[in-house]
């Protein structure tokens, strides 16, 4: 009796520490694991290919808890019940019950034994140190998927051959945007990461999805130098216009040569030098509209100015795109910069209400509100870039002071226009304001 009471435990042992490692391995971050030192290396490789097979462990790992039980419940019924069948029947009372009493007993003992020893408690233990458990077991765990690779793909076989039959088709889920953000919910909750790091890597993902179309600033507010400009022209239009460099152009906006730096012409204004700006202008990097804001960024990288003209299908170009307006997207808007004046604000009012300038970024904005745009509305104004645009694209036609029109919860009320442009938008939410009341 003491021997199946011994066997039966070490059975329930080995079954923790299989339960322990297949919830170690599973769970086992691929980051964390890199970093460990050299000496653990060799684990490292093994439980990379563990975690790269994970059917093939898996099916090792169910095969011994299913053969651990199956010899738990031989062991269990023979020896150990009987003798416990004898100990009851000594009782005049317990005698006719003797056996199925024992059997319950024996049966609810080591289901109990097993929950906490074999189950719950190794997989607490995996949970909690899922990296270093995990580097521990992978030699054996390896060894164990040598031993029964047979009956693994046996098993493996077996398991494709009825998904097939039912319609099912095996596929590698890749990792979502939703569960990157979700991951860094859970850092900012434990503290991991800053509230600053999750704002820039949430703005990093949202502009991930962006394209230069929907950063740039359109050619009507673009402020650019034709070449043919003389020098007191060119000093009124730079002292006029605060920027650190232009696009020049000749004739029409539509035929950009270069850009020119403000300190390149101011040392020329303050010098009386005669300005060529042709020859003064450097090579400016066209962006296709439908580029990703980071392919921008790497056109605008590759060359000496800090800006790109971007380009529809046909070459026209329809904007600029700056690597200031990247940035702050990125980082957010910086302070001392944003008080310019021509800069397009939000004006806050006493009912709650915005005052937005129509040439407001659609990015900024809605990052503003912290209400991102779903993807069916994202692709329906995705050649939308300002709040002015998507005003317009929602009115379909040219409207007029005071007019009203609802976007989701967003109320937009025309405030001011310039000719047929979108000047200011009264923003409210009127179904978050009756709530309140």
């Amino acid at each position: 009796m003491i021997s199946e009471i011994i066997i039966i435990f070490i059975l329930i042992l080995i079954n923790g520490f299989l339960s322990a490692s297949e919830i170690a391995i599973v769970s086992s971050n691929r980051s964390l694991l890199s970093s460990k030192p050299n000496k653990a290396k060799k684990s490292y490789n093994l439980l990379l290919d563990l975690k790269d097979h994970p059917n093939q462990f898996l099916s090792t790992v169910q095969i011994g808890i299913t053969l651990i039980g199956i010899l738990i419940g031989i062991f269990s019924s023979g020896e150990l019940t009987q003798s416990l069948s004898s100990v009851l029947a000594k009782s005049a009372f317990l005698a006719p019950f003797s056996w199925h009493m024992s059997v319950i007993i024996v049966v609810l003992c080591i289901t109990y034994l097993n929950l906490i020893l074999g189950e719950l408690l190794p997989k607490r233990i995996g949970l909690s140190i899922p990296e270093r458990y995990a580097l521990m077991v992978a030699k054996p765990i390896q060894v164990l998927s040598k031993i029964f690779k047979p009956f693994v793909w046996i098993l493996d076989k077996s398991t494709s051959g009825v998904l097939s039959l039912i319609g099912i088709k095996s596929s590698k889920r890749d990792i979502t945007e939703e569960e990157i953000k979700a991951l860094m919910d859970e850092g900012v909750s434990s503290g991991v990461i800053e509230d600053y790091e999750y704002d820039m890597m949430d703005r990093l993902l949202y502009l991930g999805d962006k394209r230069a179309i929907n950063l740039m600033k359109h050619r009507s507010d673009v402020d650019a130098l034709d070449v043919e400009m003389d020098l007191e022209e060119i000093e009124n239009y730079v002292l006029e216009n605060d920027h650190t460099e232009f696009p020049v152009y000749q004739d029409t906006f539509d035929n950009i040569i270069g850009v020119v730096k403000t300190k390149t012409l101011l040392s020329k204004i303050v010098k009386r030098e005669p300005l060529n700006l042709k020859k003064l202008c450097l090579w400016a990097p066209f962006v296709n509209e439908n580029a990703s804001i980071y392919q921008a960024l790497d056109e605008i990288k590759e060359s000496k100015v800090q800006l790109g003209v971007v380009v529809d299908e046909y070459g026209t170009p329809q904007g600029i795109v700056t690597l200031k307006d990247i940035v702050s997207n990125l980082m957010g808007p910086v302070t001392g910069e944003e008080k310019d004046n021509q800069s397009p604000r939000i004006i806050p009012r006493e009912d709650g209400s915005l005052i937005v300038d129509g040439r407001y970024q659609l990015v900024d904005f809605f990052m503003e509100l912290k209400m991102p745009l779903t993807e069916e509305q994202e692709f329906q104004f995705r050649n939308t870039t300002t709040l002015g645009g998507l005003v317009f694209a929602l009115f379909g036609r040219v409207p007029k002071k005071g007019e009203v029109i609802e976007f989701g919860i967003l109320k937009f009320e025309i405030f001011h226009m310039d000719l047929n442009r979108i000047d200011k938008v009264i923003v409210s939410r009127p179904a978050a304001s009756s709530t309140e009341e």
